[in-house]
């Protein structure tokens, strides 16, 4: 999994309720992992908080992958750190003031200044809108006050992530989250084969091939 000194980050998507953070502590508890938490978690929204707010700290996300990657063997991004591509692409850029032409010029600057790149793997459990609606009923540890919201747009935010494999082959590894078990294994197994290249990680041209899909197709 390593090349050199380079360590494997990766990022965890999916609907919520899915088992994404669950899937999470098994890999640090039985592989040791670092996790790195969602924004909202990680870090206390300020009263009033300026149009790119979020963006910077999915910066920070990756500053925190990066330093991290080097002491542990594997890093998961639980949230993808592009989220305000993906998730304002599935509301048509309406929800937040936030067009795709400010995203992409953020991220793109972040990018070429190496203050932001790619995660080396994408993981993005699925299952079906029934058994979504099943776990979360069962989940007491978190309120998921939108969950009817994400529900919503779940065909499309999978549609973005399986797009990442037209971008870049098996870039983005879709998996069935039958159970937390099989989740696990089935990354594992993934995992062992995974080549980690630095470079890759601040490939430009891949950012402008997911931004041109997000200006072609309509969610």
């Amino acid at each position: 999994m390593k090349e050199g000194e380079n360590m494997g980050i990766v990022a965890f998507e999916g609907a919520s309720a899915v088992g994404k953070s669950t899937t999470c502590r098994e890999l640090e508890k039985n592989y040791g992992a670092f996790i790195i938490p969602e924004v909202n978690l990680l870090f206390e929204r300020p009263k009033n908080e300026h149009r790119t707010w979020y963006f910077e700290k999915q910066v920070e996300r990756w500053k925190i992958a990066i330093q991290k990657s080097q002491q542990y063997e594997l890093v998961i991004l639980d949230g993808d750190i592009y989220q305000p591509l993906s998730y304002n692409w599935c509301f048509r850029f309406d929800i937040f003031n936030q067009p795709l032409s400010l995203i992409e010029n953020f991220y793109k600057e972040k990018m070429i200044n190496r203050e932001i790149g790619f995660p080396n793997q994408y993981f993005y459990l699925y299952t079906s809108d029934e058994e979504l609606r099943k776990r979360k009923e069962f989940d007491g540890t978190k309120k998921r006050r939108n969950f009817e919201k994400h529900l919503h747009i779940s065909k499309a935010f999978q549609r973005y992530y399986e797009n990442l494999n037209t971008v870049t082959d098996g870039y983005c590894k879709l998996i069935e989250a039958k159970s937390i078990k099989s989740n696990e294994l089935e990354i594992v197994k993934s995992l062992n084969s995974l080549k980690v290249c630095e470079e890759r990680r601040f490939d430009v041209s891949r950012l402008d091939a997911i931004t041109e899909w997000l200006k072609e197709n309509r969610a």
